[in-house]
């Protein structure tokens, strides 16, 4: 069976690619610009194309020549930061990005099943209808990225409503873990290394704190997106959560407990952003019940290997 992955040499692609050579299935990726691999030895099995998700012609050619029978589109500018900066690319690489790999779907009439990665930044201020968050919680997303993705999800949703396309829709939560860039956990580790490494003075600047947010490691995400994709059913949309919240001062004690040296932390306030969800943890309820899925990685394993993944 051919499974192609977009966005394969991204953090979580890098680490869906290798699982899904693992379960035998033959598997494809894309990439775009720079080959940044997440993890290493991941693509000696995998073929890789490099491919603008915005060309349309491009995916044509591709999903032509591939006929893959799964599709796990991660393709996505991915940064609700980059969002505030460049509001247009994002929109167009995940909004127009998603209807070139459908379309070319039903051009070429595949028989595939599509996985759409989709985020919790869909819900934006979600602590106004409570939490844990439902996949019925309102949408109010708090910036471009949000928006675009939004977007993204209804649109998978409309091809599987009109065209029959059997798609499900995955509502990923923070995910982390080795190989993780520019997210808090991995910066901060990051911070701390450079501090043991004599590279910075010791002391770490930082923004919100207060803020909490609902953690997995990546490598409990791809097995949640697997399990969708051969588990799940067609036309849903599900949380993938660990389904706990915790503060992001909790995140960066747990890391500094770990520190070889003794690091100040000094609140930047140009460091915060314009808006930012004071709190998102997901009910990822219907997606354990449907799929056996479930989370088997603690947050202090998780922030202990990113810290050691820096020091290596």
């Amino acid at each position: 069976m051919k499974a192609l992955v977009t966005g394969a040499t991204g953090f979580i692609g890098a680490h869906l690619s290798s699982l899904l050579h693992e379960e035998g299935l033959e598997v494809y990726g894309t990439h775009y610009g720079p080959n940044k691999l997440a993890v290493s030895n991941t693509f000696s099995a995998i073929k890789l194309f490099e491919c603008d998700i915005r060309d349309e012609k491009a995916i044509d050619s591709l999903l032509s020549t591939v006929r893959p029978q799964r599709i796990y589109h991660l393709a996505a500018q991915s940064l609700p930061t980059v969002s505030w900066k460049d509001p247009v690319a994002t929109t167009q690489i995940n909004i127009i990005g998603t209807i070139n790999v459908f379309e070319s779907v039903i051009r070429h009439g595949l028989d595939t099943k599509i996985l759409v990665a989709c985020s919790s930044a869909e819900y934006g201020l979600s602590i106004e209808s409570g939490v844990p968050v439902k996949e019925e919680h309102p949408l109010k997303p708090l910036h471009p990225y949000g928006v675009s993705k939004v977007a993204q999800d209804m649109l998978a949703y409309q091809y599987f409503a009109n065209f029959s396309i059997p798609t499900v829709r995955i509502r990923i939560f923070n995910t982390t873990g080795p190989g993780k860039t520019d997210d808090v956990c991995s910066d901060f580790a990051k911070r701390i290394v450079d501090v043991e490494k004599g590279l910075s003075p010791p002391s770490i600047k930082v923004g919100n704190l207060s803020s909490k947010r609902d953690i997995t490691d990546v490598r409990d995400t791809i097995k949640g997106l697997y399990l969708a994709v051969e588990k799940g059913t067609m036309g849903e949309v599900y949380n993938l959560s660990r389904g706990e919240a915790f503060q992001i001062s909790s995140i960066l004690d747990i890391l500094l407990s770990y520190s070889k040296e003794r690091i100040e932390v000094q609140v930047d306030q140009d460091l915060i952003r314009p808006s930012d969800e004071p709190i998102i943890v997901g009910d990822s309820t219907k997606l354990r019940e449907h799929t056996g899925w479930k989370p088997s990685i603690s947050i202090e394993q998780t922030l202990e290997d990113i810290i050691n993944y820096w020091r290596r």
